[in-house]
């Protein structure tokens, strides 16, 4: 369960963009980066990138959560570091009681009026909402 939320995650954050400011000045690589000068972090752009999840980058796999090879560093969806978000743990709790529910007692489908739609409001939202056909597992 906690592959397919952090999959779910990965290809679609709660936050695209993570706003950034250098405090003192930074040199990272060949990169400098001034004091005072404002950063975002494109999470969304990181979390599709072939270079860094291979070609199968823009595919629902959870597995890629299972391997050994997984670099934590490049999956950020509550950022990372001292400034993450404090309600992390709380959330990946919440989904998975809520999910667990789900699954215990329904079965489910998406419906065939479902238009895959996500847009970037503040987090990433399904436009025209996720339409889904629940059927009791009692039945």
């Amino acid at each position: 369960m906690h592959m397919v939320i952090n999959e779910s995650m990965r290809l679609y954050p709660p936050a695209t963009l993570l706003p950034r400011m250098a405090f003192q000045d930074i040199v990272l690589g060949d990169l400098y980066i001034p004091k005072g000068l404002s950063i975002w972090i494109p999470v969304l752009a990181i979390h599709h990138s072939e270079e860094l999840w291979g070609k199968d980058a823009n595919e629902f796999n959870p597995q890629r959560f299972a391997s050994k090879s997984f670099m934590p560093g490049r999956f950020i969806p509550f950022a990372s570091g001292p400034r993450n978000c404090v309600g992390q743990s709380f959330a990946m709790m919440e989904a998975k009681i809520i999910l667990a529910m789900l699954i215990s007692k329904f079965s489910f489908t998406i419906s065939d009026n479902y238009k895959h739609a996500p847009i970037t409001v503040l987090t990433i939202k399904p436009k025209y909402g996720v339409q889904i056909c629940l059927k009791p597992l009692d039945a």
